[in-house]
């Protein structure tokens, strides 16, 4: 499913226009980044979890030339899903 289509069921479940739902579904997802830019923590009950991990900085190899280079740590958002949603995947 993409943005669109999620767009397309929301109205479709509000009984309403796609043109009303689309910029409701934007500021949605501006809130979500938003959020996860500021380092909140978003939990969204029987649903799951986003947030961001630091990954450290770590030394590799360029492949090559063999030379080792340091890799800036970054930040990753993930997402943990919530038991109830695990479960109604899994049966």
């Amino acid at each position: 499913m993409n943005k669109k289509q999620l767009a397309q069921a929301m109205a479709r479940k509000l009984e309403s226009s796609e043109a009303k739902t689309k910029p409701q579904l934007d500021d949605i997802l501006q809130q979500l980044h938003k959020a996860l830019s500021e380092g909140e923590k978003i939990y969204l009950p029987q649903f799951g979890t986003f947030e961001l991990r630091y990954h450290l900085p770590k030394t590799g190899r360029n492949p090559r030339t063999g030379e080792a280079i340091e890799i800036d740590g970054y930040n990753q958002p993930s997402f943990k899903p919530a038991p109830a949603l695990n479960q109604l995947l899994n049966n």
